[in-house]
């Protein structure tokens, strides 16, 4: 039976949390929908930010209406941003072991400390809250330490683990798949990646050596450590989305992926492309030539490392002002070792679709504005910077063993 479920969406400006419009939700399964309205307060601020810039544009003050999702659609693809991925559902689910949550649920019921800067409250007067699948509840953004989260990983097939209890009280907020957490870091926050039991290969080393060497290859990178606790590595990466200032007052920046950025269903991956985000570069950024330059280089380095998890909530989108989203950062950069000589991409990209070869990205270079000659002139960068990847991951802590493993990772092309 259909459900309607109710919220405010607050987006934080620089004075902390504003209710910028009401969300429904039409809980019904495979049918879910929803409606959103702005209020006509927020469309008066000359700092308002949509919540979504594709499916959700600010309209004209006064001109306020309800807008519904568009087909097939269960929720906004900017609230959406805003849900945990599998990793945070599986918490939720767990916290919830009896509910079958819905699409609602899931999002508001996520920690604060989800990404971007959207929140969620009762009314426009309550303020944030969290979701307790019956109604919204006062609770303080905290903390763990590395220990306490990599021992409620650990702990995290046990409902009754004191760790794993601990931490799903903390408030699951962050997509993606691998278990994840934000930690204060270097007087940053900052997002921690935790290694598994069944890990084949040190996976958090293999996505550090990678970031660094997509440095070295020129890419736009967050500052990013290495850690070590109880006896497990952690991958821990500097929150772009956030500025912690003086006196520990955090500043959420408002962040979206390319799947939000390019109005696109998820269900519609094997159509998605390049072409797509470099479409929302074109229309959204106030640096259209550098994002696509950037993203194109982006691309050629995941064809020479093989990270073929490249999908459109792997790219994303910052706020900068004055309407303008700017490619964010590089992100979830991870080598796949692989076996074979057919290699794809999550994306589309050249004249041969997914393949990941070299002529591919040569005839992709138009889609990114580029030349034949700017195109190869960043292949040779990339494969340059990528030569003597074995002897820069042993530099930066790999293994033999994981070093025989990548090597279907990297390829000379």
């Amino acid at each position: 039976m259909a459900e309607i479920k109710k919220a405010t969406i607050y987006i934080y400006l620089s004075e902390g949390p504003v209710p910028a419009g009401l969300l429904s939700v039409n809980c019904d399964g495979r049918y879910t929908t929803s409606e959103f309205v702005y209020g006509n307060r927020y469309l008066e601020r000359p700092d308002a930010v949509p919540v979504d810039p594709v499916q959700l544009p600010l309209p004209v003050p006064g001109r306020s209406g309800v807008v519904q999702t568009p087909a097939d659609f269960a929720i906004f693809n900017g609230i959406r941003d805003a849900s945990p991925d599998k990793w945070g559902r599986y918490l939720l689910d767990k916290k919830y072991p009896t509910l079958g949550l819905d699409e609602f649920d899931y999002a508001a019921a996520a920690g604060h400390d989800r990404v971007g800067a959207l929140a969620f409250g009762e009314s426009p007067v309550s303020g944030i809250g969290i979701w307790d699948t019956e109604k919204f509840v006062a609770r303080d953004t905290r903390y763990l330490d590395l220990a306490q989260i990599q021992r409620a990983v650990d702990g995290a097939e046990d409902p009754d683990d004191p760790d794993f209890q601990r931490f799903l009280e903390y408030g699951p907020s962050l997509g993606g798949a691998r278990p994840k957490a934000t930690v204060r870091w270097d007087g940053r926050l900052c997002l921690a990646k935790f290694s598994l039991s069944n890990d084949t290969y040190n996976v958090c080393q293999a996505e550090y050596a990678a970031m660094l060497l997509a440095v070295r290859c020129g890419i736009d990178v967050p500052r990013i450590y290495l850690s070590e606790v109880l006896d497990r590595q952690v991958f821990i990466v500097e929150r772009f989305d956030r500025d912690l200032e003086s006196e520990g007052v955090v500043v959420r920046r408002p962040f979206h992926s390319a799947l939000t950025m390019t109005g696109s269903h998820e269900s519609d991956y094997m159509r998605h492309s390049y072409l797509d985000i470099v479409t929302a570069i074109s229309r959204f950024s106030s640096q259209a030539s550098r994002d696509r330059e950037e993203l194109f280089r982006r691309l050629v380095f995941n064809v020479f490392c093989n990270n073929n998890d490249d999908h459109l909530r792997n790219h994303g989108f910052l706020y900068t002002g004055d309407g303008a989203w700017n490619l964010s950062p590089a992100y979830d950069i991870v080598p796949f070792p692989q076996s074979g000589e057919v290699y794809h991409q999550a994306l589309h990209f050249g004249k041969a679709g997914r393949e990941a070869s070299l002529e591919n990205l040569q005839t992709a270079a138009p889609v990114f504005g580029l030349k034949l000659a700017e195109a190869n002139n960043i292949i040779d960068e990339v494969r340059e910077g990528t030569r003597n990847w074995q002897d820069f991951y042993v530099e930066h802590g790999a293994s033999e063993e994981d070093i025989i493993r990548l090597k279907g990772s990297f390829r000379p092309l």
